[in-house]
């Protein structure tokens, strides 16, 4: 009986050690298996538990500023604007390019008449101030006789042929025959083509400048330089004695 009792004692320690130490290997293998578990999963991204999971098509509320839409439909930017605007002055620029402030002068009060009559027509507005300056001038004359008495005789020989005269009689051109003061050097020699075949006589022309009176023009606001074309072809500068200054604005 005893032996049979220390045998059973020892087959129960036997049993309770296996049982420790099965115990002991399943924990060391859920040990091992959770680190092998934890190395596999590193790489894998999971969102924090508190943020929310969104499918590819949904937007994030803290991207909703960087959707992509349509170009015709994008609004502008700070540097399209700055663009549009740069733009803009580059445009204005060319246009005032071809903007002028033309100045108009003139000497004689018949024809300065006629070019306000010219801007009143054509809707244009515009001011007037007087000035002086220096033209070129052209005399001709008849070279002086020897006596103060010849030169009456031509004086009166001219008239009758309708030809206006008077005898200068004073200072260096003393009893010169004056023929007229003419300010355009065409007409002068023209005149003094006519003069000379009429009288069979020589006449000459002396050309100098001289200080006188003038009239200047001045358009109200800029024109194009199309527009003021327009306008110059509706003056005769046949009959104007005239200086225009385009001047661009």
């Amino acid at each position: 009986m005893a032996r049979a009792s220390r045998k059973e004692g020892a087959e129960m320690k036997w049993l309770f050690l296996v049982m420790v130490l099965g115990n002991a290997g399943f924990v060391a293998w859920q040990g091992f298996s959770a680190a092998d578990a934890g190395v596999l999963q590193q790489p894998v991204y999971a969102p924090p538990v508190s943020e929310r999971i969104y499918l590819v098509g949904e937007v994030r509320p803290d991207e909703s500023d960087d959707v992509v839409t349509p170009v015709e439909q994008q609004p502008l930017t700070e540097a399209d604007k700055v663009l549009a605007s740069l733009q803009r002055e580059v445009d204005k620029v060319s246009t005032e390019d071809d903007l002028l402030c033309p100045i108009v002068t003139l000497e004689r009060n018949a024809d300065t008449l006629a070019v306000m009559d010219v801007l009143r027509q054509q809707g244009l507005a515009f001011s007037e101030r007087k000035a002086t300056g220096k033209r070129d001038k052209y005399w001709l004359y008849i070279s002086a006789p020897a006596t103060a008495e010849k030169a009456q005789d031509i004086v009166a020989a001219l008239k009758l042929k309708r030809i206006d005269s008077y005898v200068i009689s004073r200072g260096d051109m003393k009893n010169r025959i004056s023929l007229g003061l003419f300010s355009s050097k065409d007409r002068a020699e023209q005149a003094q083509a006519s003069i000379s075949e009429q009288s069979g006589m020589d006449v000459n022309i002396y050309a100098h400048q001289r200080e006188v009176g003038l009239t200047e023009l001045l358009l109200a606001e800029p024109i194009t330089s199309e527009r003021w074309e327009s306008v110059m072809m509706a003056l005769d500068f046949s009959k104007l004695l005239i200086k225009i200054e385009k001047n661009p604005c």
